[in-house]
This record gives structure tokens, sequence and C-alpha cells, in this order.
């Protein structure tokens, strides 16, 4: 069922417990809007656990250790950021009673249902629904929504950043975030092992359609070498931006089961999501992604096929 941001808040305010999931290979923003919701929920009386298949990323612990983690016997589960029942993971078999997102097609099945499509993140969202709870927004649940904000816009220049984003944003430094070490720690800096997988993923574009499409890879080889964690690539799907003939970009990177995950970037007005969508995926309108069964240089193939359509 779907509701107003004033029936999903009074609905979270009948139960007792929660657990609230975030979904696989986190990013910073469904972790920042997860961890916010849960503080936000303990401080009116209600039991929390923040759970994922995938651990928190590392960039992101320090402020996620700072949560609590209450026990919980029968949690009422929330999906956070999720569009799918696939990107929950292993609790993709248990019943949502809620389900907050900002994705295009969200297919979980939820008793309530809150999503606002291609919003800048999911934690513009969370914070309409914590204000709309009175609920008071202390500078340690500025700082996570802001981590999410930040992230999910890396740094205000999506094509979904719109006025709501930057509203959030200007809240959210009033109220205390850390909008500068934020920011930096988020987008700027880059350790040496991203530097390596950066110089990978160039070595290995291919362009075609007059350099309009452009597909790289990345492999768990290159993961290996450059001694870096797949959870610490967090915005490497957008490297491929940069280039200024690009209307569709993919960049392909290798799962541990051998399969690949597929993340489309388009421009102008080529839908990200309906190429995904052809095989199964989704998420907006420039930003998407879908996951193959296929290794990663068999799935370049599948992808150019596809994106080619798109372009003729």
């Amino acid at each position: 069922m779907i509701l107003t941001i004033k029936e999903i808040a009074e609905k979270l305010r009948i139960y007792d417990e929660y657990a609230i999931v975030y979904h696989i290979r986190p990013d910073g923003d469904c972790i920042g809007s997860s961890f916010a919701l849960a503080l936000g929920l303990q401080s009116i009386g209600k039991r929390c656990k923040v759970v994922g298949r995938d651990p928190v990323p590392q960039i992101h612990q320090f402020m996620t250790n700072e949560v609590p983690q209450d026990t919980v016997t029968d949690p009422i589960f929330i999906s956070v950021d999720a569009v799918s029942p696939q990107r929950t993971g292993n609790y993709a078999d248990k019943h949502f009673t809620f389900c907050i997102d900002h994705h295009c097609n969200n297919s979980i099945d939820a008793d309530f249902k809150y999503v606002e499509e291609d919003c800048g993140a999911c934690s513009e969202v969370v914070f309409k629904l914590l204000k709309e709870m009175n609920i008071t927004i202390t500078k340690q649940i500025a700082d996570l929504l802001y981590t999410a904000l930040v992230t999910d816009t890396r740094c205000f220049q999506t094509s979904d950043t719109g006025v709501q984003s930057f509203e959030t944003a200007a809240e959210l430094t009033k109220l205390g975030a850390d909008t500068y070490e934020i920011s930096r720690r988020n987008i700027f800096i880059k350790p040496k092992g991203r530097r390596m997988i950066e110089d990978f993923l160039k070595n290995s574009l291919h362009f075609s359609c007059d350099d309009k499409l452009i597909t790289g890879i990345i492999t768990l080889d290159d993961l290996k070498a450059a001694n870096i964690a797949d959870s610490e690539l967090e915005g490497i799907n957008s490297y491929i931006e940069q280039y200024e003939e690009m209307m569709i970009g993919v960049t392909v990177r290798e799962l541990p089961d051998g399969r690949s995950r597929c993340s489309t970037r388009t421009s102008g007005n080529i839908s990200a999501n309906e190429i995904c969508a052809i095989h199964g995926g989704g998420g907006h309108f420039h930003a998407a992604v879908c996951e193959l069964d296929e290794p990663p240089k068999e799935a370049r193939v599948i992808m150019e096929e596809t994106c080619r359509k798109f372009l003729a």
C-alpha cells in the first residue's frame, strides 16, 4: 500500500521493534539512511537493529559503530533504499511491513510503502520522515544523512539532484552536519588502491558508436592487485561520465561467483533504467544497474549489444 509521508510516520509509531534492512553491496546512502532512521526511532523508545547481507563499508564504520544495536526478538522489517527483494540479499524472504525508497519501479511487496522516485538520495526521504514524526535531528543523525546525500548525489552532481537535495543539505548543515569533512572524506580523497583501480578501469575502456558508448571492466584480480575491497569503490561507476562524448557508459564489475554487475550511466534522454530493466535490473533514469550470469568479458558484449539499440 502506497502511503503519504504523514501516514507512514503514523504507522511507524505503532510498533516497538524494528529490523532495518539495507541493500547488498551497501553504499553511503543506504547506510546513512538506515542508521539515521534507527537513531530516530530509538529516540522515541523503539528498539532497532540495522542489518544487511554485507558488512558496512570501512569508510562509514566510524559513524555506524556509534549507533546502538538493540536486541530484537520479533521485529517489524523495514527495507531502506532497496529497489527489489533481490537487493535485500538474504532478507529477500522476509515479510517487509515498511519500504522506504527513491528508485524507479520499486518491486518490494511491503504492507506500507513510501517511494519518492528519482529524488537525489533516500536520505532526503528519511529526513522528511523523521521531521514528520517530530523527532529531534541530532548532529549524529545529521552527519549520517548528509553522508548519504553527498555520496548518492556525487556531491550534488547527479541529474536527480534537485531543489529538495539542496534544501536538505542546507537544513542538515544548520543542524550541525560536518559538511566539509564528510565531503572531503567521501568524494575528494582517493587512497592509493582507489587510484590504481581507476587506472585499471581506464586501461580496460572500450569505445564504440563514435565514442558515445563506453564500457569498462573491473575484475577480482584488479581488486587483489590494488589491495582494495569492492566496498571501497563507491562512486567508481561514475568514472566513465568524465568523457564528454559519452551517451551510455557501462562499468562491468566481476562478482565473487563469476557473474557480473553492470552499472550503467547515461546522458540526455536515454534511460539507464530502461537499459538495465531488459536484464532484470533497474534504478534511476540516468543511473541503473543489472546483474548478468556471464563473466565480465561476455557481459560487456551483451551490454554493448543492448546499449547500441538505444543509440540507433
